[in-house]
């Protein structure tokens, strides 16, 4: 595990409200005009409806990013593994956009403007394991809980939209503000690592985080379409088909559009579908929504991350599968 730091779409964006007043001292320019690379000093008061967003990053945020990881008040905090330089940065944001469901490195703004940075990388897939990190907010945003909201926004996207089942993160045990983040944002402490890493002249502890899907408001049904698929990529890993079944109900019927096969119904006409024709890679998910009864996830394969195969449009009877039916639709 990595120690965080204190403080798909590239365009998609997840928003929320600030519930603090604060007042901004700098803003960066934009990254193309090379001749302004630092913070500015224009000021502007972010009231109670400041929104609060964050999206992934993006090739014109590598000044920003740049900047953020070395300034004096961050870098102290990152992880001595965390990139710094603009190579390095690049490549994350380039790994971030190809492989959307695995790693991840995302910019929080504040009323459209850039305010921090923060990640995510695989580490579990079986399980559906996320481990957080970089998290980074500029000091002109710190103390009005910009982070708060923005790892909350992060959390919910990780494990309603693309289905970890649980999230963890290791601080170095002197950053005290980051502990106390991460307790406000719903993270249980589970332990420490005793004298883990070598920072600053010295050897240090690192604090254990984890928060499960369960400390999560995250629709049931949402959440049984992810152990779905979490069931159909062990199949796929293992060859035996029979235990997908059992996520449908006796009657539950399994559909595919584009495909001169099917529907079929119910448990054995199922398993001896996928028996006789089984998918030869995993399924990843790129977003869920909620449609009515319905809910309806964009899906693709492990073996193309980062290009969508169609969408999964799931209805649900007392903790089983109803119906499924998958469409075939490339980006």
């Amino acid at each position: 595990m990595r120690p965080c730091s204190s403080s798909v779409n590239p365009s998609a964006r997840w928003s929320g409200c600030s519930g603090a007043t604060c007042v901004k001292g700098r803003s960066l320019p934009v990254a193309e005009d090379r001749s302004r690379l630092r913070f500015s000093s224009c000021e502007r008061t972010c009231g109670p409806a400041a929104v609060i967003s964050v999206r992934r990053a993006r090739v014109d945020d590598l000044d920003f990013l740049v900047e953020l990881v070395n300034h004096e008040d961050v870098e102290p905090f990152l992880g001595g593994r965390a990139g710094r330089d603009r190579d390095a940065i690049a490549a994350e944001i380039e790994r971030s956009q190809g492989n959307p469901t695995s790693y991840g490195r995302f910019v929080i703004e504040v009323d459209g403007e850039r305010a921090g940075a923060m990640g995510f990388e695989e580490e579990n897939r079986r399980s559906r394991i996320a481990h957080l990190e970089r998290l980074a907010v500029h000091p002109d945003y710190r103390g009005h809980r910009v982070s708060d909201e923005a790892a909350r926004q992060l959390q919910r996207h990780l494990v309603r939209d693309l289905g970890y089942h649980r999230l963890q993160l290791e601080i170095y045990g002197f950053n005290e503000r980051t502990q106390r983040h991460a307790e406000r944002v719903g993270f249980l402490r589970e332990g420490v690592r005793r004298q883990a890493y070598w920072r600053h002249g010295g050897w240090v502890d690192g604090a254990l985080f984890a928060l499960v899907r369960d400390d999560l408001e995250v629709p049931a049904a949402i959440g049984l379409l992810h152990d779905y698929v979490t069931v159909h990529n062990e199949c796929v890993r293992i060859g035996d088909w029979q235990p997908l079944a059992a996520w449908f109900t006796d009657g539950g019927q399994l559909a595919f559009e584009g495909v001169p096969v099917g529907p079929f119904d119910g448990r054995d006409e199922i398993a001896a579908a996928y028996a006789a024709r089984p998918p030869d890679d995993e399924v990843v998910i790129f977003g869920t929504e909620e449609r009515g009864e319905e809910v309806v996830a964009r899906y693709g394969w492990l073996r193309e991350p980062g290009k969508r195969a169609g969408r999964m449009v799931m209805t649900s009877r007392d903790g089983k599968i109803e119906k499924l039916t998958v469409t075939f639709e490339e980006d």
